[in-house]
């Protein structure tokens, strides 16, 4: 029985039913996700979000801080749910969204672990490399008989940024589906504020404060869904 204030316990169980799904992924040749094992995990942090609108804000003290495919993809995938039930999107939005979230990283697999793992800077072939790892992750999910298109393009396009600098395509704003700019905003955040190889992890709130004032950072995110997000935390 879901109590809503057992935010501990409803984290473990999703951790626990997430690094299942993504071990079985990694050591699959064919790439194979279990499919049922990814909805019940999207549908179950639709149900806590929607229950509660400060799900987030009670579990975020709880969420482990390891930026690995597996912990990085469910970070991301509730960080894009909250943001889009703050958008008011409605379920079926919701489960699109926490899915794309999910899986946005998969296609890390095929890029070289030297690679990902290099603490010094990388070289123009390493960032292609790393940097194909969105349409690496298309391909994957179409395999896996993912075809939902909004699924595929957030998955493929939640690196490009609202001043043109991102990637694959190099998209601009007007150009940026809804779905890949929720997912650029929430993959920035969980990566600000978890450790990284060549820096230390920043608190919530310096992370908000780097996406809503630095002239690096604000530019690159939809501006009114980056104060949406903002804002969530602040009620």
């Amino acid at each position: 029985q879901y109590r809503k204030n057992d935010f501990q316990k409803s984290l473990h169980l999703l951790y626990e039913i997430n690094n299942n799904l993504f071990s079985k992924f990694v050591h699959s040749d064919e790439d194979s996700i279990d499919i049922d094992c990814m909805n019940n995990i999207v549908k179950s942090s639709v149900y806590l979000i929607q229950e509660n609108s400060h799900f987030l804000k009670d579990v975020m003290s709880y969420f482990s801080l390891d930026y690995s495919l597996p912990y990085h993809s469910l970070h991301v995938s509730l960080y894009s749910i909250h943001l889009g039930h703050a958008l008011h999107l409605d379920t079926e939005q919701l489960t699109q969204i926490g899915i794309a979230g999910l899986l946005h990283d998969i296609g890390t697999k095929k890029v070289n672990s030297s690679i990902k793992d290099k603490g010094s800077k990388l070289n123009l072939k390493e960032l292609e490399n790393i940097h194909q790892h969105t349409q690496y992750g298309g391909i994957i999910a179409q395999k896996n008989h993912i075809h939902d298109p909004y699924i595929l393009d957030a998955i493929v396009h939640h690196h490009e940024t609202h001043d043109g600098t991102g990637y694959p395509n190099n998209l601009t704003s007007r150009h940026i589906k809804m779905f890949a700019s929720i997912l650029c905003i929430s993959d920035s955040f969980d990566a600000l504020t978890n450790d990284r190889i060549y820096r230390e992890k920043y608190s919530s709130f310096e992370a908000l404060k780097i996406m809503m004032k630095e002239e690096s950072s604000v530019k690159k995110f939809h501006p009114k869904y980056l104060k949406v997000f903002v804002h969530s935390f602040m009620k």
